[in-house]
Parts: structure tokens; C-alpha cells; sequence
């Protein structure tokens, strides 16, 4: 069934550079649109026979897509079903596969180009981000966010500003690490995690009474608070690691920060998220992919009535041209386009090229045209 976008968006051109962002965190590598085979062959990428009135029929013959591009230089084949961010590199080729980068620049060598790195300047492959502020751990003085350079921090990479105000709390054996982040509290050679008293290396008995000393006021023993420096009333340990929820880094046991989870109290590590609207697949109640990263409401709910959009804002430069972008909530299925030039500065010939026609193969909710 073929479906029409009307007033789809509208060619704009003033007198400033291009600027278009892609807007998605660089995860890894392997994580790009077509990871693991699953696309790339004529049968997945086009040529599927249907019944008239499902696709576009011409002479007799129905198709629901057709292959694009195909050569060998890349990979098996090389098409926009591979491609995510449209920079002509495949996603399995691409150092930056959701962020446009056609040179491919790594100045550090690390495998992650200058356009999606999180510290360009230093060789940092795990992209590590503990604070989630887009700055990575090897370029971030302070790393935590808690207001101490890494340098002067007992715990670099979680969060513990009271180490100013009460530095003999913050680090109970005197090792110079705190204790939120310091496996043996008291460095008696038992682990905090089986220790009666993980703050007492003398003790060794969960009944003495030394253990019963309630270090944070919050009304729960030392000997059973399983956050004995950080004072809450909640004693909950969702993961089962032995640390409390209150004071646990990774509430999930994941292996990915709680300040970058994008599913807290849910493991995955793999953090995917395919809607991209910043919960991840694990966790995520609805499916609704998002158009435009910075605006999450633009999005395309396959279980909803149809509806397309245009791509992201741009500015597009006088005399530059640009290939005006297609997604609907219906990948693969046929749809009708008509674009028009709503508004344009005065005195400049803004104008489409083929404003109108029919565009049948996404990859997987882009449409490409011919």
C-alpha cells in the first residue's frame, strides 16, 4: 500500500556552513547497523517478492526494495544497509560508524576516529566515561565529577567528596584509598564483602560489641550496614554483591557505571539501545525510534498510526547541495514523497531537484532513494 508524506520538511539555505550532528554515543565497534551478518545480502536488502497492494508494482512485477549500490571494495558487498551514518565507510569498516567521518581520522591511534572519540588527544580504546559527561577517564581531570582533581582523589572514579570534610572516615586504614572504593577497609586481608568488621582489621567476631558502632548514624549497625560510611535508611542490595544500593557504583553489577547505565538496576553491558532514546533494550518499556538524538519526542513507533519525518535540523550553505532525508514508522514499506521549499532568504534560488516520487528500501528506517 503506498502512503504519502505531505510538507515532509524544506530546503533551507542561508549563507552559514553546514552543520549536521549525529548526535550517538560511540559504543564499540561491533555495534554498528549491520554487526554480525544481519544484512547485506540481496535477499535481506532487496528483491523480496510480494502481492500487489503490499509494494510497488510495475508491469506485473512487485518488489518491496531493491539493492542500491553493490561492489567489492569493502566487505561482501558494499550498501546503504551497511552503512548507518551515510559517510560511504561500512559499519564493520567504520571507526566512527554513528558519526559521519569520510576522512576516518584517528590522530591517537586507539581505533576510535577524531569525530567520535571521547578523548581525541589520548589513546584511550575502552572509551571509558565514569561521570558521563561525554569527556573520557583519560582526559578528564576529575574524572567522578566530585569536585577533587584525579591526582588528589582517593576514589577517581566514584564519587566521594567527603573525603575533605572527614578524611579518617573516608579512608579508615590510612592506605590512600577511600573506602568507597577500597575492597579491604580495614587492610586486615579479608575483603569487605566476608569481613564481620570491615572497618575493625582487630576483629574478627560479627558479635563483638565493637561491631555494633553505627558509623554514619543512620540507625543501622556497622556489622550489618552494607554501606557503613554512607548514611540511608535503605539496606537493600539489588545485585547481591554485598555492597548496598545506597552507596553501590554499578547497582546492576554490569559493568557499566550507574552515571552511564542507560539500565541501572537491569545488566547489560552491552548497553544496546535500538531505539535510541537513551533506555536501554533491556529496560526500555516501548519501542519507539528516535529521529533526531537531541529531541526524543521526534520518534517513530512502529505500532502507532503511520507517520514520517524529515532527518535532523541543518543549515545548508548558499550554493551547497543536500540530499533531503526520509524516515517513517513502516521500514520497507513503499512510500509516496513530495517536498516543497516552505520559506528561503531573500534573493536566493532555493529549489529541489525530483521533489516528488516513490522510495521503497530503508536500512532499517531510512529511505534511500534511487
Amino acid at each position: 500500500m503506498q502512503r504519502t508524506i505531505e510538507n515532509l520538511g524544506a530546503a533551507l539555505a542561508t549563507a552559514t556552513a553546514l552543520l549536521a550532528t549525529v548526535g550517538l554515543a560511540q559504543l564499540a565497534h561491533a555495534q554498528g547497523e549491520c554487526s554480525g551478518g544481519a544484512c547485506g545480502t540481496p535477499y535481506e536488502s532487496g528483491g523480496t517478492q510480494c502481492t500487489e497492494g503490499e509494494c510497488v508494482c510495475e508491469g506485473g512485477i512487485c518488489v518491496a526494495g531493491s539493492i542500491l549500490i553493490a561492489n567489492t571494495d569493502m566487505g561482501d558487498t558494499y550498501q546503504y544497509a551497511d552503512d548507518f551514518d551515510i559517510d560511504g565507510w561500512e559499519d564493520e569498516f567504520d571507526n566512527c560508524p554513528f558519526a559521519v567521518n569520510a576522512d576516518q581520522i584517528d590522530a591517537d591511534g586507539d581505533g576510535f576516529g577524531d569525530a567520535c572519540d571521547n578523548c581525541p588527544g589520548y589513546q584511550n580504546a575502552a572509551q571509558s566515561d565514569a561521570d558521563g559527561d561525554l569527556l573520557g577517564d583519560a582526559c578528564d581531570e576529575d574524572a567522578d565529577n566530585d569536585g577533587l582533581v584525579n591526582a588528589l582523589d582517593s576514589c577517581p572514579l566514584i564519587p566521594n567528596p567527603g573525603q575533605l570534610s572527614d578524611p579518617a572516615s573516608d579512608d579508615s586504614d590510612g592506605d590512600r584509598i577511600g573506602n568507597v572504593c577500597d575492597p579491604d577497609d580495614d587492610n586486615d586481608g579479608l575483603l569487605d564483602a566476608a569481613d564481620p568488621c570491615p572497618l575493625l582489621a582487630d576483629v574478627s567476631d560479627r558479635n563483638d560489641d565493637r561491631c555494633d558502632r553505627d558509623g554514619d548514624d543512620d540507625g543501622i549497625p556497622d556489622s550489618i550496614d552494607l554501606c557503613p560510611l554512607f548514611a540511608s535508611d535503605d539496606n537493600g542490595d539489588g545485585d547481591g554483591d554485598q555492597i548496598g544500593d545506597a552507596c553501590d557504583g554499578d547497582l546492576d553489577n554490569d559493568g557499566v557505571p550507574n552515571l552511564i547505565d542507560n539500565c541501572r538496576t537491569q545488566p547489560n553491558p552491552g548497553q544496546l539501545n535500538a531505539d535510541r532514546d537513551g533506555f536501554g533494550d533491556a529496560c526500555d518499556p516501548s519501542f519507539c525510534f528516535v529521529v533526531d538524538s537531541p529531541d526524543s519526542g521526534r520518534c517513530l513507533n512502529p505500532a502507532g498510526r503511520f507517520f514520517g519525518r524529515p532527518g535532523p535540523d541543518v543549515q545548508i550553505a548558499v550554493g551547497e547541495l543536500y540530499r533531503l532525508r526520509i524516515f517513517t514508522n513502516r521500514p520497507g514499506a513503499p512510500t509516496q514523497f513530495a517536498w516543497k521549499v516552505v520559506k528561503a532568504p531573500a534573493g536566493v534560488d532555493a529549489h529541489i531537484e525530483n521533489p516528488a516520487g516513490t522510495v521503497a528500501y530503508s536500512s532499517p528506517w531510512e529511505f534511500h532513494y534511487q
